[in-house]
């Protein structure tokens, strides 16, 4: 039953992956013609970006099916699949309120 589960999890993730994220991210998109900010995504960021937010979803779903949090895992799933994810966008986002 819950490797049902599992695998329903991993397509809607793989699906949001390829198909929603690039339009939620164009949406936000800077225009090109401002160099002047040094927070401005350009082409490249942008790319870098999308990479990162794709390489976050697949962790925490990898992690949730290896570990497997239904089954009474969950700390170890916070810990190792959900706790590096926060802390590296969390960094990104001090990083980003310093420059």
């Amino acid at each position: 039953m819950l490797s049902g589960i599992k695998e329903i999890v991993i397509i809607i993730v793989v699906l949001v992956g390829l198909f929603m994220l690039p339009r939620l991210l164009r949406r936000g998109s800077v225009s090109r013609t401002d160099h002047g900010n040094p927070t401005a995504i350009n082409d490249s960021n942008r790319g870098v970006l999308r990479l990162a937010w794709l390489c976050s979803l697949l962790w925490v779903a990898l992690a949730a099916v290896f570990l497997n949090p239904f089954a009474g895992n969950v700390l170890l799933f916070c810990g190792v699949g959900v706790l590096p994810v926060g802390l590296g966008w969390g960094i990104r986002w001090v990083v980003l309120g310093f420059k």
